[in-house]
């Protein structure tokens, strides 16, 4: 033993230890720093036919699951994993997929876990679910605020709808006439008459209304809380990484034509001249050069600057997989031929084909460019017209990354005012950023200027509204077609027919359903809009593809039935009209978007194109690649989930004074699609990204737009009821638009001031263990090298670190 006592370095140390998301045995590897041998992964991508068990250990790596083991889970997993019993997946825990680099979890998320437990997907996936609870908690207040009051005074006091019977003449209009029944009863309509029981409501409405903004900003505080108590538990790339943007791309004054290497050592330069090191720094690195001298290494200096991962235009990259593919797609069209005609599949018959053999030639051709592209962005030498002037530098301590923001990141604001970077590289002013996660790069759209950019969201809005156009179209004939069923009940009524008419309540249904239909293949279509707008990161195109999608449906759901039966069929409360749509609609609402997610038809469909698979065996041919696409579960999508709960908020909003039952089934209906939700994600999903915060904050925003949709609409009823407006109605409008406009995140900021996170001094090559992944690894112009060499690094490092933990634990 080299120094007696703890130091703090190892103090520090021990107490990680104790953190969720860090291994028995953490593996020392330094992101994107290059190592090993020169080339691309050996991975068989492209092999025909394909070798299933690897498409197995593929999908088993890609399970919702984290490294981490306790104590007694490691000595099971020991103790059992040679014998007889053992399933097939749990044989593959521990391993890593060649292909992507991920190690197959050894701790799989329990379906009820506690939200915090999805951490290490980043802030926004625990964030997600605890959404879903905050709307669920909105609706149980606006019900016992206000809704319950609503709903036992329509049904018990209410008496403006009548029984349908002889004593009530048959010359009526079904339209303008209220009759009596189990939706009419529980709806605003049984007591539009009551001019008391409406005051009373709307001030119990005001009420509901003022209480939500104090939870809104509840809401933000615990997110807020939420998110910083993840934050400084978790470990991110994000966290030793910043984004460096109006990097010179010219070569002028670069030394050796090496942006990536010129770069790091001006900032290695930079960082060491700049800011001292902690203690704690300090002490890691002298039990580092002890353990060196103890085993007769040479000592080594750590840089503080471990990586520079540059942003290329890989356009010229994504056109040469394009035609390797397509000459893929020519040798998987030949095959079947060939083993028709009784060739074994892989055999020297099959390569030997001319055919075979003229693609395959064509396709190394390709592979040749691909390596020889790829090799140029790994060494960052000539590579001009590639560079996009951006890049995302990693540091050794996350010390270091906290000192580069807080000196040198500049709002968008203080752009705008002029103020300039004092970070000066090569006649340049860097500019710095906190860098998304490298999962939440959209590496393929950064080369896209930013006028373009601009340019497709306009026409990304415009081509949103025609299509808003055309499903309201659709919806208007499905509209007309049951105010025409509706009339046939009038005239049946007029004859003395009092049978109730079921064609009318069936076409209601089928009405409701079709709105689900038109609202799904909507989403599909704003989806290739969102894409269309080219966002830089998958957070944007997350948030822009959840609010067009969560606008568009509640105008489809709510706003055209509302304006269709208020101005066009005139049917608010008459049987077929708006209060038994939208009725029916809840319902639906309630029940099929999670029965949806639960019978989860893709992952039905992905069972049996496995199975068809698996029965070709040696016969398939598919490459690789395409049978690990294939064996991997459904993507989850919190863009469309995220639109699903905020629609549904939207709709019993604006319906919530006139229908207030819809309070009730949205709660149920938000209940059964959390736990639809969490079932999912532990076992039926694939989830590829690290979501911030920053989507969760957002859709925050786009829910406080509940409060004026709240208190418009209940001044509308009021207006339409009682021809007058209370003052407590337009003083609810006044705060509801108020706090839809004011920014209220920042507000809350300065009412509930969080602590500020204390340093980390954990070094990179232990903290990565935890992350998903990094920059290196994810950006497509280094990912195939830098996958390959990050699997060499585990094998490399895995045994220094656990012998240097027990020099220092003797």
């Amino acid at each position: 033993m080299f120094r007696q006592g703890p130091q703090k370095y190892q103090q520090f140390q021990d107490e990680q230890r104790v953190i969720s998301n860090k291994q028995e045995f953490p593996q020392e590897v330094q992101a994107g720093v290059l190592g090993g041998k020169e080339g691309n992964s050996d991975f068989p991508s492209d092999q025909i036919p394909p070798d299933f068990n690897l498409a197995q250990l593929h999908r088993e790596a890609w399970n919702v699951g984290t490294t981490k083991l306790s104590k007694s889970q490691l000595r099971s997993l020991r103790l059992h994993q040679n014998t007889p019993n053992i399933s097939e997946e749990e044989k593959l825990v521990g391993q890593i997929c060649k292909c992507c680099a991920r190690q197959v979890p050894k701790d799989r998320v329990k379906i009820d876990c506690n939200n915090q437990d999805y951490s290490f997907l980043g802030a926004g996936m625990p964030l997600y679910f605890e959404y879903i609870k905050a709307c669920i908690l909105m609706l149980i207040v606006m019900f016992v605020t206000s809704g319950d009051y609503n709903i036992i005074t329509n049904i018990a006091f209410g008496q403006s709808c009548q029984s349908l019977d002889k004593s009530i003449g048959f010359e009526i209009d079904e339209k303008a006439v209220c009759i009596f029944n189990w939706v009419t009863g529980l709806s605003l309509a049984n007591k539009r008459e009551d001019q008391e029981f409406i005051d009373l409501q709307q001030m119990l409405n005001l009420i509901s209304m003022l209480t939500l903004i104090i939870l809104f900003q509840y809401f933000r505080k615990e997110q807020r809380a939420f998110d910083t108590e993840i934050d400084s538990n978790t470990y991110y790339a994000s966290d030793y990484t910043i984004l460096l943007k109006n990097i010179p791309t010219h070569t002028e004054g670069l030394k050796n034509d090496d942006f990536d290497q010129d770069l790091k050592d001006y900032l290695e330069v930079y960082i060491e001249r700049t800011y001292e090191k902690p203690i704690e720094v300090l002490d890691y690195e002298e039990e580092l050069r002890q353990f060196l001298q103890r085993n007769n290494r040479p000592e080594k200096k750590l840089s503080r600057v471990v990586a520079v991962n540059l942003c290329y235009n890989i356009e010229e990259q994504s056109i040469l997989e394009q035609e390797k593919q397509s000459k893929i797609a020519q040798k998987q069209k030949l095959l079947p031929s060939l083993y028709d005609q009784g060739l074994l599949p892989g055999s020297e018959d099959i390569n030997n084909n001319e055919q075979i053999k003229e693609i395959d030639t064509q396709i190394i051709e390709i592979e040749q460019k691909l390596e020889a592209l790829e090799k140029r962005f790994v060494e960052g030498k000539d590579v001009k017209q590639y560079f996009l002037g951006q890049a995302f530098v990693t540091f050794r301590w996350e010390s270091d990354v906290q000192w580069m923001l807080i000196d040198h990141r500049l709002s968008l604001c203080s752009r705008i005012l002029g103020r300039k970077s004092n970070l000066i590289y090569r006649g340049s002013q860097l500019q710095v950023e906190q860098p998304p996660e490298p999962t939440d790069v959209f590496w393929e759209n950064l080369h896209i200027q930013t006028s373009q950019k601009i340019w497709r969201r306009i026409l990304g809005y415009f081509l949103t509204f025609i299509i808003l156009g055309v499903c309201g179209g659709l919806i208007y004939w499905l509209s007309a077609v049951q105010a025409q069923s509706a009339d046939e009940q009038a005239k049946a009524v007029k004859n003395g027919d009092l049978n109730p008419n079921y064609k009318v309540k069936v076409i209601a249904q089928l009405a409701s359903i079709s709105i689900i239909i038109i609202n799904y293949i909507l989403s599909i279509v704003i989806r290739k809009v969102s894409l269309f707008e080219r966002f830089s990161t998958q957070t944007g195109f997350n948030i822009s593809l959840a609010s067009k999608s969560s606008l568009a449906q509640f105008v489809n759901t709510a706003v055209i039935t509302f304006a269709i039966s208020t101005w066009v069929t005139k049917n608010i409360y008459g049987t077929g009209g708006l209060v038994y749509n939208q009725t029916y609609v809840f319902i639906s609402n309630a029940i099929l978007p999670a029965l949806i997610q639960l019978i989860d038809s893709s992952t039905i469909m992905k069972w049996l194109y496995q199975f068809f698979e698996l029965r070709k065996g040696k016969a398939s041919v598919k490459t690789q690649k395409q049978l690990h696409d294939l064996f991997e579960r459904p993507v989850f999508d919190i863009s469309t989930s995220y639109a699903t709960v905020l629609k549904n908020m939207y709709v019993v909003a604006f319906y919530a004074s006139v229908i207030p039952i819809g309070l009730v089934i949205t709660c149920f209906a938000l209940l059964f699609f959390y736990w639809v939700e969490k079932y999912n994600i532990a076992r039926r999903r694939t989830i590829k990204y690290n979501y911030s915060s920053v989507m969760s904050r957002e859709m925050i925003e786009q829910l406080e737009y509940v409060l004026p949709i709240y208190c418009l609409t209940n001044l509308w009823w009021e207006y339409v009821f009682l021809q007058s407006i209370s003052i407590e109605a337009i003083i609810g409008v006044c705060f509801g638009v108020a706090n839809a406009i004011l920014p209220m995140h920042e507000i809350n900021k300065l009412l509930f001031r969080m602590k500020a996170k204390p340093n980390e001094h954990l070094p990179i090559n232990e903290a990565e263990v935890g992350f998903l992944t990094d920059y290196c690894r994810e950006n497509p112009a280094t990912a195939e090298t830098e996958r390959a060499r990050y699997q060499e690094r585990v094998t490399r490092h895995q045994k220094d670190k656990i012998a240097m933990d027990q020099m220092f634990e003797q």
